[in-house]
């Protein structure tokens, strides 16, 4: 693998290059909090939407990041951002194009077999608490959230899924992990059906995820979602246990 960076200065965000084991470099922003040094810090991985793709290392910024890395988050909160930008042509859950339906086929796209890649090479950090690793992701990123669980579930302590969708026959491989899913009722472009089809099937098997539906949100609910007063108290709450 290879690392370049340089810094987005305004948010303390700096902007990375990952080559990966096949050849292809994955851009990401990393953040890291004023009390980094201290160790002990939580990690969250966060997966942007479709309207986002591409390589300018940018545009994955737009919603959502820049709010993780405020002070408003980070006084309470301090954590490791990781935010990677997914090519154009490529998604980061094997979803069928136009219809956000899961293609059923096992296969890791190669963004996200980039962005598994990039994490464990970040975790070798010791300065990062390996029991406190979070993954949250809007739209296409809610897909990506929800494949990224069912494939390392041993890793991650919660995920946030918004307005996404999942492989329900992998359901059972994360029924253990604490999932906060958001939905918009009246999205009519990732449809709430997906999330509420994910949460009867967890049900069924004892799992019992929260749930917010916003009876009048759209597609676009992630910003009342990400400022739900009770989601960090609640997410940084989460600890993986060694078993």
């Amino acid at each position: 693998f290879f690392v370049s960076c340089s810094t987005v200065k305004h948010t303390g965000l700096s902007s990375k290059t990952y080559s990966t084991k096949s050849g292809w470099k994955l851009p990401y922003n990393i953040y890291f909090p004023k009390s980094y040094k201290e160790g002990n810090i939580p990690v969250i991985l966060w997966l942007h939407g479709a309207g986002e793709r591409g390589d300018d290392n940018v545009s994955q910024l737009i919603h959502i990041v820049p709010y993780l890395a405020s002070d408003i988050v980070q006084t309470r909160f301090p954590c490791i951002i990781i935010a990677p930008q997914c090519p154009k042509e490529d998604y980061w859950a094997p979803v069928k194009r136009f219809e956000w339906r899961v293609i059923n086929d096992g296969k890791t796209t190669p963004a996200m077999t980039g962005v598994i890649e990039l994490l464990d090479y970040i975790l070798k950090d010791p300065k990062i608490d390996k029991s406190r690793i979070y993954v949250g992701g809007l739209s296409m990123g809610g897909f990506g959230t929800l494949d990224l669980l069912h494939r390392r579930p041993e890793l991650l302590a919660a995920a946030v899924p918004i307005c996404g969708g999942a492989d329900l026959e992998k359901a059972g491989k994360f029924k253990d992990v604490p999932v906060w899913i958001f939905h918009g009722a009246k999205d009519t472009v990732v449809p709430a059906e997906l999330s509420r089809e994910l949460i009867k099937v967890l049900n069924g098997m004892g799992s019992f995820p929260k749930y917010t539906e916003y009876p009048e949100g759209g597609h676009g609910i992630w910003n009342d979602a990400i400022r739900d007063p009770d989601l960090f108290p609640w997410l940084f709450s989460q600890k993986k246990v060694k078993k």
